[in-house]
């Protein structure tokens, strides 16, 4: 294997931005674009929600701990995709749906160098319009990491989600939607008395969609389009308010199964 040239050490490795209802969305700013994704924390009186955890690359929970010292947090996938819960296994209370268990417990084995790649991971990147780099980060979380021997690491959900289940934060509630489509397991989560919605990969903007099965992605986007939104935090990219919540969903069941 080809040496890696030294990478600088990241001061943070998840770059934190803080929004309304005490939402804070963190990003891993030094992985390549295609696969940087969303973590969200939501900030309660009792328990904190953290909403995807990333790559698992850089240490998540050191950081939420700082944002918000001593507080018990429960980690929930919206999926069992890898950019999504490479950090679940930092944190004690990790959730998702039984259906993507198996993903959170063996994902797909991502590195970080093109000598160590997965024989689909170009392709993977192909599909939604990128090209993949011979080094997937642009710096290190720390000094000594290992970038050529990194791989990421799943773990054992200490629970499963269903449909209709609340999460009590002890001063505000978030439902589990269960929303089939992007994977079997895809979940969104609803906090009605702000509107706010959290959609994992169902829905996003500005970059392509995929959907294992267009039947139960259907019905999924028509409950989730039904409801009274304000704003979303898809697991991609930016946040979005109504209309274009509506639109983005329009425009997916209209283009139909052959276009994702």
């Amino acid at each position: 294997m080809s040496a890696v040239a030294p990478l600088p050490v990241a001061g943070e490795w998840f770059r934190m931005n803080c929004g309304e209802h005490d939402v804070a969305r963190l990003q891993e700013h030094r992985i390549d674009q295609m696969l940087e994704s969303n973590v969200w924390h939501v900030r309660g009186a009792e328990a904190d929600l953290v909403i995807d955890t990333g790559n698992g690359i850089g240490r998540l929970r050191p950081q939420l701990d700082r944002f918000h010292p001593g507080q018990p947090m429960i980690a929930v996938a919206t999926h069992g995709h890898f950019d999504h819960t490479g950090g679940m296994v930092e944190f004690d209370d990790r959730r998702c749906h039984g259906a993507d268990a198996g993903d959170v417990r063996a994902p797909y084995p991502l590195t970080l160098v093109r000598e160590r790649y997965p024989d689909d991971l170009d392709a993977m990147f192909a599909y939604y319009g990128y090209e993949a780099p011979d080094v997937l980060v642009t710096a290190v979380p720390w000094e000594g990491f290992d970038v050529a021997g990194w791989t990421i690491r799943g773990c054992d959900p200490t629970s499963f989600v269903a449909d209709g289940e609340v999460i009590d934060l002890g001063d505000r509630t978030v439902e589990i939607l269960h929303v089939p489509g992007h994977t079997p397991g895809s979940i969104a989560l609803w906090e009605p008395a702000t509107g706010v919605l959290f959609t994992g990969d169902m829905v996003y903007a500005d970059d392509r969609l995929s959907f294992d099965d267009w039947e139960a992605t259907e019905r999924s986007l028509a409950r989730l389009r039904a409801l009274p939104v304000t704003l979303v935090h898809p697991g991609h990219g930016r946040s979005i308010e109504r209309d274009e919540f509506v639109s983005l969903i329009d425009e997916v069941m209209a283009a139909g199964p052959a276009t994702h």
